[in-house]
């Protein structure tokens, strides 16, 4: 008999257990289904917010070129980050002007003048206390003719170049001269637009301008700086027709890059990113202006948990 009631008490501890098990699966169900339920309502919420603020941002790109036919870092654009309260919670807003900055493509061979975009490249790694070889590694990426496809072969997994412009600026983590600390020095001043597109001398920052030219001292950088502080430069001429720029083919090297160079931007960069309830949406869009309009033509984006005090974020002062 007592061996009996041993097995009946098994029998029972054991369908005890069983429906805790049970239990616990369908309370473990039912919270992934609601933080499912909660991360969608969140995510919907967010780009309600986000598409919101793309959209005043192209309304006031058109407005700005029917109002100017420059671009400079006076205008309303080029305010420093803002944040202001949302539903639940706030979004910072943040835009850039991408022709204020080196395009990587210009080294491409579809470029206008490749050869000089290199050195100028070279010349803005230098001034960053960067490598000046990955210049020479981003213009054998974009060759064909370079024999760069054997270089990736060792690399796990393999790959080879595309030798097609970038899309963006992350690709140059494809080089073996750039680890994440080097794209983070460089990113604050390169950009990945077509390879023709124009350098906005109203926009560049002092390291970016030093490429123009390589006779340029740091001082005729900071002339340049100060003058279009105190009023932004009409036109290209208005940069070129300084005596610093005024010298003979046979005693200097021609200015690299002074056929690229212009005082209005196309191509722009909004970020924005939108935190509700501790949960926090991130997406960088780029917008081209095209006459009177503007349009996003690319966006990246991510989700994750708030990682710094909203409002918390500044803009440097790029003079």
């Amino acid at each position: 008999m007592k061996t009996e009631r041993g097995f009946a008490l098994i029998q029972v501890l054991l369908v005890f257990a069983m429906l805790a098990i049970i239990v616990a699966r369908l309370q473990y169900e039912q919270k992934i289904q609601i933080e499912r339920a909660y991360q969608s309502l969140f995510l919907s919420q967010a780009q309600a917010y986000i598409d919101s603020a793309e959209d005043i941002a192209r309304v006031g790109l058109a407005l700005d070129r029917k109002d100017n036919e420059t671009d400079h870092l006076g205008e309303l654009w080029n305010q420093p980050a803002v944040s202001f309260p949302v539903e639940q919670g706030v979004i910072s807003l943040e835009m850039n002007d991408l022709q204020g900055r080196f395009n990587l493509n210009s080294l491409h061979p579809g470029a206008a003048n490749p050869e000089g975009a290199q050195a100028g490249l070279k010349r803005l790694l230098l001034t960053l206390g960067l490598d000046e070889s990955i210049a020479d590694e981003l213009s054998d990426w974009f060759d064909s003719d370079s024999g760069a496809e054997f270089n990736y072969s060792d690399q796990e997994p393999p790959y080879t170049p595309s030798f097609q412009p970038m899309a963006d600026t992350t690709e140059l983590l494809l080089l073996k001269s750039v680890d994440r600390d080097v794209l983070a020095a460089l990113q604050p001043f390169v950009a990945a637009l077509p390879p023709q597109t124009e350098l906005n001398i109203n926009t560049a920052p002092a390291e970016v301008l030093m490429t123009i030219a390589p006779y340029l001292s740091e001082g005729d950088v900071d002339t340049f700086v100060q003058e279009r502080k105190e009023e932004p430069y009409e036109s290209v001429d208005d940069l070129l027709n300084q005596a610093v720029f005024q010298v003979e083919e046979d005693e200097q090297p021609v200015p690299l890059l002074n056929d690229q160079l212009t005082v209005a931007s196309d191509w722009f960069t909004l970020f924005a990113e939108v935190t509700l309830d501790g949960r926090t949406l991130t997406q960088s869009s780029q917008l081209l202006r095209d006459d009177d309009t503007a349009r996003v033509v690319l966006r990246s984006q991510a989700s994750t948990e708030a990682n710094r005090t909203p409002g918390d974020t500044t803009k440097d002062d790029p003079l």
